[in-house]
């Protein structure tokens, strides 16, 4: 079923191709192409 629709970690906008990032807190976050960089400044690690 598509359309479960993930939202971005930081512009809580619908993430049109998300991306899997693991947060401080240890939990996987779904980041959006747009996103990307700023999740990568913050040091955020990859899935």
């Amino acid at each position: 079923m598509f359309g479960i629709g993930k939202k971005c970690f930081f512009c809580r906008k619908k993430a049109v191709s998300p991306r899997c990032y693991v947060a401080d807190t240890g939990k996987q976050v779904s980041v959006c192409v747009h996103c990307v960089p700023y999740a990568e400044r913050r040091a955020f690690r990859k899935c």
